[in-house]
């Protein structure tokens, strides 16, 4: 099983017992209510567990049945559920489509608005990543300039397609980010939350996916000075590119295209530039008593060796050198 947030309080396993109805109970209170059933010739074995770590707008889960259980939820409703298997094997079925889920071959992304049901073979495991309706709704209008109404996906992800191995490896991300979110700050794990929405809107089929797949217009340079100025004067804080969109007053992916064209880069990577300008001036300030450490997390930077890493790469030197180097003049 993957070990997800054993080291923080917040990642108990919320679920580890043998007892069918206090697994659908209390399953059903993170997810939504739904009917369990224990195929007889396995249910000596069931054993649920299920691991949780609530962040802003999603949630990381692991979960495991032990033996071969149906599980029939209907429709998700308030959410969307990107089921990753990590052991063994199970059958989706979402609207009409029936997908034979494996691990490394076949994931699935249900949508809130399609009936599901769901068989998972004895000892399956997945990584379930939940991620709140309104929030994939609101990050597809402010990329496609329209209003979502039904997004609907095409629920088989193939594991061995380029986006499918993208989507793996930022889930991946995303749960060692939890796992350890004593070490990663909350403006990374939101970046990561939003690229997982990017990746799934963009890189999937789904019924709306025509309007993104539009020619966008060019914003001009006034909105990309606005959407500049805003990530320097921000640059510390959980912001998303929804939030530089509206700063600079255009849709979001007029506002990614010139941007891009204007720059040379994305949006998130002005935003890493930003942070590790502002990682250098703290660091550089003359009066500083801040540890490396501290000096990352408050510039908004994730994660302390990626942040390293990064800062070598754009400066010559460690963080922990300029540090010194500043004790050292003052």
């Amino acid at each position: 099983m993957i070990d997800i947030g054993k080291q923080q309080p917040e990642a108990r396993p919320v679920v580890d017992t043998h007892d069918v109805d206090e697994a659908r109970e209390a399953i059903g209170r993170i997810f939504c209510p739904h009917f369990l059933l224990v195929d007889g010739r396995w249910k000596s074995g069931f054993h649920a567990v299920h691991d949780v770590v609530e962040e802003p707008g999603h949630s990381i889960n692991v979960v495991s049945y032990g033996s071969a259980v149906e599980i029939d939820p209907g429709e998700l409703s308030r959410f969307f559920l990107l089921q990753l298997p990590m052991k063994g094997s199970a059958v989706v079925r979402c609207g009409n489509d029936e997908t034979h889920v494996a691990q490394g071959r076949t994931a699935t992304l249900l949508s809130p608005t399609l009936s599901t049901r769901m068989r998972w073979a004895e000892g399956c495991e997945k990584l379930i990543v939940l991620l709140e309706r309104d929030l994939v709704e609101s990050h597809f209008e402010n990329l496609a300039h329209e209003r979502s109404e039904r997004i609907e996906f095409e629920p088989a992800i193939d594991l061995t397609s380029g986006i499918g191995q993208g989507i793996f490896q930022h889930s991946l991300l995303m749960s060692g980010a939890a796992k350890d979110r004593g070490y990663f700050s909350e403006a990374y794990r939101i970046m990561l939350r939003d690229g997982l929405i990017n990746l799934l809107l963009s890189g999937l089929h789904h019924n709306r996916k025509d309007l993104l797949q539009r020619s966008s217009p060019g914003a001009g340079p006034v909105p990309v000075q606005r959407a500049e100025d805003y990530i320097r004067a921000n640059a510390e804080r959980s912001i998303t590119a929804a939030d530089i969109a509206e700063a600079a007053g255009v849709p979001l992916r007029t506002l990614q295209y010139s941007y891009r064209k204007a720059r040379g880069q994305t949006l998130m990577e002005a935003v890493q530039d930003a942070r590790l300008e502002l990682l250098r001036k703290t660091l550089l300030a003359p009066s500083t008593d801040i540890s490396v450490a501290d000096a990352v997390f408050s510039s908004g930077l994730g994660h302390l060796g990626r942040a390293a890493f990064a800062y070598r790469e754009r400066y010559g030197e460690t963080p922990s050198q300029t540090l010194r180097q500043s004790r050292g003049m003052s």
